[in-house]
């Protein structure tokens, strides 16, 4: 992939992050804001990842989200990311969208 398929990995990633804050703005109610913001923050671990990897911060061992091996980070991923979307359709249903 290079550094072009790079580029559009963490681009992808960054779409991610900026939709689920995205909804954690125009989500109704406290609880809902900060699930959504909590949950997105989750997932923008690929900062933590690429920091690591480039010696400006020290590796924690957080997997990278959608793409590293095992069965409980793929499944928690998509839990976060349904949750978010579940956020996302009950807002436009309260907002008559």
């Amino acid at each position: 992939m290079g550094l072009i398929g790079l580029f559009v990995l963490i681009g992808v990633y960054l779409l991610i992050v900026y939709r689920g804050y995205r909804v954690a703005m125009q989500a109704s109610g406290v609880f809902n804001q900060l699930l959504a913001a909590g949950l997105t923050t989750i997932l923008a671990g690929l900062v933590i990842m690429a920091g690591g990897n480039l010696k400006l911060m020290p590796l924690t061992g957080i997997p990278l989200p959608f793409l590293s091996n095992g069965a409980s980070s793929i499944l928690a991923n998509d839990n976060e990311v349904g949750l978010l979307l579940r956020i996302s359709h009950n807002t436009a249903i309260e907002n008559g969208e």
